[in-house]
């Protein structure tokens, strides 16, 4: 079955009818909002209605009025809903029965003008059984032809009604519903047409129960958008749309087999040569099952089995095929086999009651495919939704009629507290318990089947039946259950939904889907077994701790397969991640067998997978004879079934918690308002060295350093974030006191701020990264941290931490990739004597790195500039040394900038495969102590070292190899050149001097000494005066302008000899000019440095003809006017005057020079707009607080400035 094209024809049938359902209501008078004006109302008259001006039907008026009064009890937007999807679901299902040859093709066409068969059988006078006001209503239409779709909607109407299937499934079409049949519905294209035409449902299609069951999921897509769309929690109606998924097919044959089908080869193993082969997703136990732990039964009719959230009846669709396989087997006729599969073997239950039309349906249409007799819907397979509520005063007078005299005092008790619980039945479904005495169920089930066999059944009876059908079938006891439980976490709970679970459910309350694995092991009978497919997060996190211990104590997990992500086609990324599994009803402990298909890039894949290592035992993917006693060591109780003995025997050591303190940080509940990058603020506003809270007060200072996580980086670096802790942090606690009533719910673990620890990201899409993290820093709830007071044990774990046996650890700890303290306290840590002189090597060289970008508070110099003749020695000596090399060096060449960048590739090759070296050795080291030797290597692909992660190197994959250990690295000249450019860009604007390291000016009213000018090789070097520097063509008139200003750079650091060859040098590496450059792409590269927090900020008219850059840090209230009076203004007239000298040759002009006049006539218009806009800004003279952040003080300038997002 193609999904997609049945999707695709759902997707326009919905849309056709809902607009075409729309328009109907529309034309009938009401507006958007459901009124309808007075003149719009039909009035009943004698012998019929009068309506807009025309004569109607009698019948008209009474189901104009019955519209009417369901749109102002419901509203228009959830009629005209039902009313599309009631013509949407009766119309397939009919041509369903038809394409299956169980009725007659009363939709096909007759004829070229598209009249339906039932139509045109009426128009010859053979009409369908029907009341007689409806007749007489057909009969005044049957007159008039071009009144075809009227027709149409009676006579469907009727057929709905008189069908056996279509009655018992959907009930009859309500009258109103015949108004809003659309009018195109049997027009070329309309739906109709579609449903005759498709060529998106094959005629095998049509044949399948499945069918109908997507068509739905895929017609209730657009709401389910919605829903997933809205925050917050989940009202009781949006609940279906929110948690339906169709099971694929495979895995529900694999759940079916494995409980049904095993329960049934355990009473009968000589039918295993009948039906092994058949079965072919039955997994054969790892040790036969002890004859304790079967379910033993006599006849079939004992196997009772249910879906308690059926949707539309896949599942139970898959148990019906093998229980019919089982009573043909064991010699019953077809009829009797599925009148006893219907009475006594399947129970289906929903919350959502088109899913239970089209559960019974599906079941229904499988009967009469096998046997022609089940047309008549005689006997239907129980699958119940959840019945209305019934007012407690209204029970207490319909039990004495439902049970032929007055209720003992305990049933009657037990039924009033039953009806109770009833009124919350749409948000809680399947999950209800009914704590009922057998006596009471017993009368329950005497009353059902005495009703069941009456004629008459009085109003009070019919009322109460539903909601007694279901209190019986949530307390029976099943030999197997098979689902696919709803997905729903519990922020999305209403609030009796979370009360109620939070009450009956403590093990599974996380979500709605590990609920149902409880629901499923209360309803089963001792050695019964339930199949379920829902999301592996109960495997390992720490919210399912509970459920795990009493599942691994209670109950024995016969397989699983663990699916992993991209088990839905349907559902895309990594966001629903899967298992399979199946749990038997007795605490026999041994013989379960897991299945590792993660892998797998598609369902299909994954199938083939679980296929073949069934066949074949495959190594990596089955995993048989797991003990479930061995989980019971690992914290947590986490189901790592793919672990080694080596590799389990490690949690017998202590953890890391014993030896240090991993401790979660803060939150501020607004980030906006606490937190900002290092850059953004005054750097004398900062204090990157207060070692605690004392020294935090006294420095003065508002922003202290933040640990916030990151990407993957090893051993030193991602401090980019910076937080208000001013007054020891009386703001941020008083704003969380003000949110929680107390700061200590959200500011956590206060005692160890400030301190020396190590750090990681607690979420992360990959493998965790530990680094080193000096004193003076907070942390938050994603940039954890670990303490303790020994330096040796800290880079000790840190480096364990960052090693391959803590990798294989974690992946069975958290393989959610969820990285909190918690998880990390768990890990086993065995002492050892790894070289402390290894790991302060790594951390050194990633200091190194991270510092030699100007992105680093602790940026001394640009690495080129860095480079020279006094300090080249030392580079080709480590490089020779790592090597094991023996090299003359040539004379330096200091005043080449390709000399530069050669010493700079020597220099980081270096530190960067020593890193690599370094950090395979402390795997070595690790593994040993762990023994782990026959299961991990030592090596580190080369993709996995963080240094150099800003663009420098690009990893080229060794061909053949896909380890990634054997990659090599190719420097990227274009980037080192960028970073140069952005350096002398700060040089010129003050941030940096040439002439001593770090920075120079980062805040406000700059000294005169921080402004001086200063010498350097020999030259003056002047900073720039105003902070602004225009990027403007190279023929404008500034002195400043940006290409310009490179140049220069380059000339007084590196000397006028070689000036053209180092230009052509930084444009060769660049792929282009300078100029080219600074104009189109240097300010992209400084929003990316700079994280859409630029330093920079960029005056820019509509289309960039106009360009120049302020440092914020020196910008004041009159910067707008000195961007306008200093450089737009004068580049107006610049402007001006090359169009005048243009001009006064237009006569004798070349191409190029009209090209030329036309630019600088389009530029000048877009300069003299510009100006408009700036003139407003400069005169509200905007001045302010650099602690506000870029992003509220850049948006003050409005569109002025570039955007940078």
């Amino acid at each position: 079955m193609d999904t997609n094209r049945i999707k695709k024809f759902a997707v326009e049938a919905r849309n056709k009818l809902k607009a075409g359902v729309a328009a109907k209501i529309t034309m009938l008078g009401f507006d958007r909002n459901g009124n309808v004006p007075e003149h719009l109302r039909p009035e009943l008259m004698q012998g019929g209605s009068l309506w807009n001006g025309q004569l109607q039907t009698e019948s008209f008026f009474h189901q104009w009025q019955a519209l009417y009064a369901r749109i102002k009890q419901k509203g228009i937007k959830e009629v005209y809903e039902e009313a599309a999807y009631t013509w949407f679901n009766r119309l397939v299902a009919i041509r369903i029965l038809q394409k299956n040859g169980i009725i007659e093709p009363v939709l096909e066409y007759v004829d070229a003008a598209r009249t339906p068969r039932i139509v045109d059988e009426a128009r010859m006078g053979r009409l369908p059984q029907m009341q007689e006001t409806q007749r007489t209503r057909l009969m005044e239409l049957l007159d008039d032809d071009s009144r075809m779709t009227e027709q149409f909607a009676v006579l469907i109407a009727a057929f709905c009604h008189n069908n056996a299937i279509i009655n018992a499934c959907f009930g009859s079409v309500a009258d109103y519903t015949e108004l809003l049949l659309p009018n195109d519905i049997l027009t070329e294209g309309g739906f109709v047409d579609l449903l005759n035409q498709t060529e998106f449902i094959t005629d095998s299609d049509f044949h399948s129960p499945e069918l109908i069951g997507w068509l739905y999921q895929f017609y209730i897509s657009e709401r389910k958008d919605e829903v997933f769309a809205k925050k917050g929690k989940y009202n009781a109606d949006e609940i279906p749309a929110a948690t339906q998924i169709f099971t694929p097919n495979w895995i529900v044959k694999y759940m079916v087999q494995n409980t049904i089908g095993r329960i049934y080869l355990d009473n009968h193993p000589r039918a295993a040569s009948e039906f092994a082969p058949k079965w072919q997703y039955l997994v054969e136990p790892s040790e036969p099952t002890p004859e304790d732990a079967i379910f033993k039964f006599k006849e079939l009719t004992e196997l009772l089995t249910g879906d308690l959230a059926c949707g539309s009846g896949h599942i139970l669709n898959e148990c019906f095929d093998l229980f019919y396989d089982l009573y043909l087997y064991e010699g019953y006729g077809r009829r009797e086999a599925i009148e006893k599969i219907f009475k006594y073997n399947l129970r289906g239950i929903d919350l959502d009651t088109r899913a239970k039309q089209l559960a019974t349906f599906s079941l229904l249409l499988k009967a009469c495919q096998k046997d022609a007799s089940f047309a008549d819907a005689h006997i239907l397979p129980m699958v119940l939704n959840m019945p209305k509520p019934i007012p407690s005063d209204k029970v207490t007078d319909s039990l004495p009629v439902f049970f032929n005299e007055t209720p003992s005092r305990q049933t009657y008790e037990d039924l009033i507290d039953a009806f109770a619980l009833i009124k919350d039945a749409d948000s809680l479904g399947s999950i209800m318990k009914f704590d009922i005495a057998e006596s009471t169920r017993l009368a329950i089930v005497e009353a059902i089947d005495y009703w069941s066999s009456q004629s008459f059944i009085p109003e009070a009876v019919e009322e109460i039946k539903p909601a007694m059908s279901l209190i019986i079938t949530l307390t029976d006891k099943y030999a197997a259950l098979v689902m696919n439980p709803p997905y729903m976490g519990s922020s999305r709970f209403d609030d009796s939904l979370y009360k109620y679970i939070c009450d009956n459910y403590v093990q599974s309350k996380a979500d709605l889907f590990a609920v149902f694995m409880e629901v499923a092991v209360n309803r089963l009978s001792m050695n019964g077994k339930y199949g379920m497919i829902n999301m592996h997060s109960w495997m390992f996190i720490s919210s399912f701790e509970l459920l795990r211990r009493a599942i691994l104590e209670k109950y024995h997990i016969d397989s699983l397969l663990h699916l992993g992500p991209r088990t839905f086609d349907d559902l895309s990324g990594e966001v629903v991640q899967n298992a399979a599994f199946i749990i038997s009803n007795h605490n026999y402990k041994d013989g379960s067998i897991y299945f590792r298909i993660v892998d797998g890039k598609n369902c299909s894949e994954k199938e083939q997978m679980f296929l073949n290592a069934l066949d074949n035992n495959v190594t990596g993917i089955c995993f048989p004879q797991i003990k479930q006693s061995n989980f019971m060591k690992i914290p947590g109780c986490i189901l790592g079934y793919w672990i080694s003995n080596k590799m389990l025997s490690a949690f017998n050591h202590p953890t890391i918690g014993d030896f240090a303190a991993p401790r979660q940080g803060l939150a501020t509940s607004d980030n906006n308002r606490f937190l900002r990058l290092w850059h953004e603020p005054s750097i004398k506003r900062i204090s990157f060295n207060s070692s605690s809270r004392e020294e935090s007060v006294l420095s003065k200072c508002k922003w202290f350093p933040y640990n916030k996580g990151g990407s993957y980086r090893k051993w030193y670096g991602n401090n980019e974030y910076i937080i208000n802790w001013e007054h020891d942090g009386q703001e941020l606690l008083g704003f969380a006191a003000s949110l929680y009533g107390s700061p200590t719910r959200t500011i956590k673990n206060i005692q160890h701020y400030f301190k020396e620890s190590i750090t990681w990201s607690a979420l992360s899409s990959g493998y965790i990264s530990l680094r080193y993290s000096p004193a003076g820093y907070l942390f938050d709830t994603t940039g954890q941290c670990i303490f303790t007071e020994s330096s040796e044990l800290k880079a000790k774990i840190m480096a364990f931490l960052n090693s391959k046996p803590s990798i294989e650890m974690l992946k069975v700890l958290s393989p959610t990739l969820h990285f909190n303290s918690g998880v990390v306290a768990k890990l086993p840590y065995i002492d050892n004597d790894v070289s402390v002189e290894l790991i302060d090597n790594c951390i050194s060289i990633s200091k190194l790195d991270w510092d030699s970008q100007e992105t680093s508070w602790d940026f001394a110099q640009n690495e080129l500039v860095a480079i020279n003749e006094d300090n080249f020695l030392d580079i080709i000596d480590d490089y020779a040394d790592f090597h094991g090399l023996c090299i003359d060096p040539a004379a330096p060449e200091p005043e080449k900038l390709e000399w530069r960048y050669d010493m700079y590739k020597m220099k980081w090759e270096t530190n960067f495969y020593r890193l690599k070296q370094n950090e395979e050795e402390l795997n070595r080291q690790f593994i040993e102590i762990y023994g782990l030797q026959e299961e991990l290597e030592e090596f580190v692909p080369t993709s996995e070292i963080t240094i150099l992660q800003q663009g420098e190197i690009t990893v080229i994959p060794e061909p053949g190899d896909d380890s990634g250990y054997g990659d090599t690295i190719r420097f990227n000249a274009d980037v080192i050149m960028k970073q140069l450019i952005s350096y002398a860009v700060g040089v010129w604007m003050g941030r940096y001097r040439l002439d001593k390291p770090g920075l120079n000016i980062a805040h406000p009213n700059p000294t005169d000494e921080e402004l001086a000018s200063y010498s350097y090789n020999g030259e003056e070097v002047r900073i720039d005066d105003d902070g602004i520097i225009p990027i403007l063509p190279q023929n404008s008139p500034f002195d400043d302008n940006l290409s310009s200003r490179i140049t220069d750079f380059i000339r007084i650091t590196f000397g006028t000899e070689k000036l053209t060859e180092n230009l052509n040098f930084m444009e060769q590496s660049l792929g282009t000019t300078i100029d080219n450059y600074v104009q189109k792409d240097f300010w992209k590269d400084h929003k990316k440095m700079y994280q859409n927090r630029p330093i920079y900020w960029l005056f820019s008219s509509a289309k960039g003809a106009f360009k120049c850059l302020a440092y914020m840090h020196r910008m004041d209230a009159y910067t707008a006017e000195r961007v306008r009076q200093n450089y737009l203004l004068p580049y107006i007239e610049y402007l001006q005057n090359q169009i005048a000298d243009l001009e006064k040759r237009a006569a004798s002009l070349s191409t190029a020079e009209n090209r030329k006049l036309q630019n600088f006539q389009k530029a000048l218009e877009e300069c003299r707009e510009y100006h408009e806009r700036l003139q407003v800004v400069a005169e509200h003279a905007i001045a302010f607080d650099l602690d506000d952040g870029v992003v509220v003080n850049y948006a003050k300038f409005g569109d002025v400035l570039a955007k940078i997002k």
